[in-house]
């Protein structure tokens, strides 16, 4: 009974560290405040002409994710030099993305920011972005030429977290996408997504996903960005936080404790 308890503390602490850094793409933009995207990693490349993207010093912060690394991505209003973040191959089952973000100017016109891509041309979970008053809302399209559907309203240099899916689905034109926006942090780390904020359908079927996509075109807001995350699965993509040293000491104790009194 004794070598089951401490295998049970043993086995739960594994699997708790494996979910946490569960990401299979992680990219906390640890790279020179001041550098271009594309210049500051090899794993980025432009798609157009344009306002660069920047690295910026600081972080947005989400809780219950891990402490952020790195910096953050900031970029401007209208037409930037759009990025294309290399990415594994994605073709079946389901694609996840979550990032944080926030709007520092709000969009002229309703524009797609943030997508999966492959080929530079092609785009599905296409994020949207549309100016209501002094706030924006958020939107979502199964492919970037389709008409997005919108949720509530948003303020300016405030922290959002996303987090976005493509689920490849068997037959015609039946793929879906969907949209989690400031989900609980509750729920990071679970096995399964909670309900989506938006769901979206339609436009032909990708074939498959290689790269992620930070877009501005003629309308687009400024704002930045911070931990990319891209995975198979919600816990791949919310992590939970490491637990610390002196947590894991006090859980030693306790076993150990557990093990003297039996």
């Amino acid at each position: 009974m004794k070598k089951i308890l401490l295998l049970a503390a043993t086995v739960g602490l594994a699997a708790f560290a494996t979910q946490s850094q569960g990401a299979l793409v992680y990219d906390g933009f640890d790279y020179t405040v001041g550098s271009t995207l594309e210049a500051a990693s090899d794993e980025w490349a432009w798609l157009n002409t344009g306002t660069a993207p920047v690295i910026a010093s600081g972080n947005l912060t989400i809780p219950g994710l891990p402490a952020p690394t790195g910096n953050k991505v900031s970029f401007a209003a209208g037409n930037i030099q759009e990025a294309l973040g290399t990415l594994n191959t994605y073709n079946s089952g389901a694609v996840f993305f979550s990032l944080a973000f926030q709007l520092t100017a709000l969009p002229t016109s309703s524009t797609y920011s943030f997508a999966l891509a492959t080929g530079n041309t092609n785009f599905g979970a296409a994020v949207w972005l549309q100016a209501n008053g002094t706030e924006f809302n958020i939107g979502l399209s199964n492919r970037s030429n389709s008409t997005p559907s919108y949720s509530s309203s948003y303020s300016l240099n405030q922290p959002i977290f996303l987090v976005g899916s493509y689920e490849f689905v068997s037959g015609t034109a039946n793929d879906i996408s969907s949209l989690w926006i400031n989900p609980a942090s509750s729920t990071f780390g679970d096995a399964t997504a909670p309900s989506p904020t938006l769901t979206a359908l339609g436009g032909a079927d990708m074939t498959s996903f290689t790269q992620f996509l930070l877009r501005g075109a003629s309308g687009s807001p400024s704002g930045e960005m911070d931990e990319l995350r891209v995975g198979t699965t919600w816990a791949a993509v919310t992590p939970v936080p490491e637990p610390s040293a002196t947590a894991l000491l006090a859980l030693a104790a306790l076993g150990l404790g557990v093990r003297r009194r039996r």
